[in-house]
């Protein structure tokens, strides 16, 4: 309804003016009147009128003030000055500061409602005009986030010009300035205890861009983070802009990226490992985020929960050539022609509809020496590349095999074993393919769950080199130590601190093999703090010290 307020200083004219006209009947509720200005600015503030009929000769306040005190206070109002034949010259004046139209009394009927009319008409289509409006910012902000994560994800994959890109994100609301950028790239390879929805893991990878984002925020550094949903290498990205004067920007992107390792497990519940670039311009984001990934990959060697970046390439990669090529920002390794054994895929995939275990351990067995050898040659993300594409192939052919078969949601891998498999470790990834394909309860309940055992034996790999206790893992399984102690001989064959001594020791060799790290490196490396206590076990273990095995090797 438009509201209608009359303001004159002879009561005969108001009173006609609201009891001869059916206000109702135009869609209009006479809210009152008033016998001069003052009076009026009451009202108005008490039930702000949209349209006021004024007298423009009034004592106190006149109309030309009170028009005046409108405008001065902002408030959208349509005012109709009424006017004797001797105030024309006012009313005239009055509707160029901005008064809707006049009418000479005495006052016809017909006359001012055509002019209330066409007020009314004024109202209404501004009202409409501002809901559309409204609406139309309101699918803005709606569409911003989602037109700034497309457009990162683009930055990310293609080639943009330095100009172009300053205008997009000034455009998207991006507060980068692409002269010194850092990227980072994480991966998360422990989704949590509970089995999660695709759209769960979607919703975690929102939450650690969040997460990313507050660190680097804290530190008063500019960011943008990026979930990556289709990315088979990575899970989020983050931009980093470094236009402030900063000593050392390497040191404080390593320490924001160590407190995002551990907010991820601390908030989130998940574990993730992070890779960083070099500091690129803005046309070279493709390039940074390539590099990021391939420093994030090297979880693959080392295992999860770690910050890689630039500077340990040369110290640690592959010293062969680099076999991976990157086309449209996803890479993708340089197949031979005889790269996936067929014969090999086929007698896997017999070795699990048998469920023989032991069979498909033999067979997981070789192609883990093979890619061991691998590692010799070329990348860690190389070897990553090799690993997703006979797990692809594995996971089309598994799943052609199962439809159509009774109860077949049971023997399909989840959307999360999934994930994990594309980001499990070289020394994991044989666990990981027993653990997601070999369930025992299949026909009878129509979905697999991981053992207890395990799942222990998945967070013993991916965490051995953090100094890890039976209580701990006990903890982490919700199991009292004791009995967990005694399922874990039983089941394992051996005591979990043997067992644990024995990944250690065989990392420690491998890495004294492989990489130019320093002993007591070597030793933080899978766990050890004390590196007395290190050479110790080792040399029990193989009955030489690592120096001796580095020297002369077995």
């Amino acid at each position: 309804m438009i509201k209608l307020m009359v303001v004159d200083d002879e009561r005969w004219i108001r009173e006609g003016l609201k009891q001869t006209i059916d206000w109702s009947s135009h869609g209009i509720t006479f809210i009152g009147d008033a016998e001069d200005g003052c009076e009026a600015l009451k009202l108005i503030d008490s039930n702000a009128p949209d349209i006021v009929i004024s007298d423009i000769r009034m004592p106190t306040m006149d109309g030309m003030e009170l028009i005046e005190e409108i405008e001065r206070r902002g408030l959208d109002i349509k005012v109709i000055f009424i006017s004797g034949f001797s105030d024309f010259v006012y009313a005239q004046k009055a509707v160029k500061l901005g008064a809707f139209d006049y009418i000479l009394k005495p006052i016809e009927e017909k006359v001012l409602m055509e002019i209330i009319e066409r007020c009314i008409c004024e109202i209404t289509n501004k009202r409409e005009l501002a809901l559309r409006l409204e609406e139309l910012s309101g699918r803005v902000r709606e569409s911003l986030p989602l037109a700034r994560q497309k457009h990162l994800e683009m930055c990310l994959t293609q080639p943009i010009a330095g100009p172009e890109l300053l205008s997009k994100w000034e455009a998207l609301r991006i507060e980068l300035k692409p002269n010194r950028l850092i990227v980072l790239s994480a991966v998360i390879h422990d989704w949590g205890e509970r089995e999660i929805s695709e759209r769960g893991c979607s919703q975690l990878r929102y939450a650690l861009g969040k997460l990313m984002e507050e660190v680097f925020h804290e530190g008063d550094v500019s960011c943008v983070a990026c979930p990556l949903h289709e990315n088979e290498f990575a899970d989020a990205a983050l931009i980093s802009s470094w236009e402030k004067v900063t000593a050392d920007p390497a040191m404080e992107v390593y320490r924001c990226a160590k407190l995002m390792i551990e907010g991820a497990l601390e908030v989130l519940g998940i574990q993730i490992s992070i890779g960083i670039s070099s500091m690129v311009e803005g046309e070279r984001l493709v390039v940074a985020f390539r590099e990021a990934l391939t420093n994030s990959a090297r979880y693959v060697l080392y295992g999860p929960g770690r910050v890689h970046g630039p500077e340990e390439a040369a110290a640690r990669d592959c010293k062969g050539k680099e076999t991976v090529m990157f086309t449209a920002g996803i890479p993708s390794i340089a197949m031979k022609a005889d790269a996936l054994d067929m014969a090999w895929m086929n007698r896997v995939l017999h070795a699990i509809k048998l469920m023989d275990e032991g069979k498909l351990t033999d067979l997981l067995d070789q192609q883990t020496e093979l890619l061991e050898e691998l590692v010799k040659e070329t990348s860690a993300l190389a070897v990553r590349c090799e690993m997703n594409m006979y797990l692809g192939t594995l996971l089309s052919k598994w799943k052609e095999l199962c439809l159509g078969r009774e109860h077949s949601d049971a023997y399909f891998v989840t959307h999360q074993q999934k994930l994990e498999l594309y980001r499990c470790t070289l020394g994991n990834w044989k666990n990981a393919i027993i653990s997601a394909f070999l369930k025992k309860d299949r026909a009878a309940a129509g979905s697999g769950q991981r053992s207890t055992i395990e799942i222990a034996l998945r967070y013993i790999h991916d965490n051995y080199h953090h100094g890890i206790s039976l209580n701990k893992v006990a903890e982490t399984i919700y199991m009292n130590p004791s009995y967990f102690s005694r399922v874990f001989h039983a089941e394992v064959g051996e005591t979990l601190s043997r067992y644990l001594i024995r990944i250690r020791v065989a990392k420690a060799k491998e890495l004294l093999e492989q990489t130019p790290l320093k002993i007591y490196e070597v030793a933080e490396s899978v766990g050890y703090r004390d590196f007395r206590h290190f050479v110790k076990t080792f040399k029990e273990s193989e009955g030489i010290t690592p120096a001796q095995f580095r020297n002369y090797g077995t």
